[in-house]
């Protein structure tokens, strides 16, 4: 049996894996990261240490929309950096059977950033891969993108 943390975007219900999260935090302010990829929508300080913010809507093709205050931030490891991913809600843990599991390699090739889908009662619950998340352009990108913050 495995643990995911559910949450929300459009009213849509996604899921990683408990085991790369780190802890769940309510919006804060943003600050911008100039030459960063389209997808990260600035960095936070956390606890001193610079994070950057991804703006999942961005990479599953949503409508981008301001942060409101009720959103939250799920603080993640991702095996390279720690991120935080930019969610509308955080609705819990849950335990998983590996029947209710489905490897999305067979029934959605073309969601690269899915690496499963879960049946919970009468819901679908898209699995998010973190390490997928950026590709090795935008990963490069954030890094100089990075290291050029932490030089000024």
């Amino acid at each position: 049996m495995d643990q995911i943390v559910i949450f929300t975007l459009d009213e849509l219900k996604y899921a990683l894996a408990l085991s790369s999260v780190i802890r769940v935090i309510h919006a804060v302010e943003i600050r911008n990261l100039p030459k960063a990829p389209a997808i990260v929508a600035g960095i936070i300080n956390v606890n001193g240490q610079i994070i950057p913010v991804i703006n999942v809507r961005k990479r599953f093709g949503f409508t981008s929309r301001e942060m409101e205050l009720d959103d939250q931030l799920i603080m993640a490891d991702t095996g390279k950096r720690q991120v935080a991913l930019w969610v509308d809600t955080v609705s819990g843990i849950q335990n998983i059977q590996a029947h209710q599991h489905v490897n999305t390699t067979e029934t959605l090739p073309y969601a690269q950033f899915i690496n499963g889908v879960l049946k919970v009662e009468d819901d679908l619950i898209l699995i998010y891969d973190l390490e997928q998340f950026l590709d090795l352009e935008e990963e490069s990108q954030l890094e100089e993108a990075l290291s050029m913050k932490k030089s000024t």
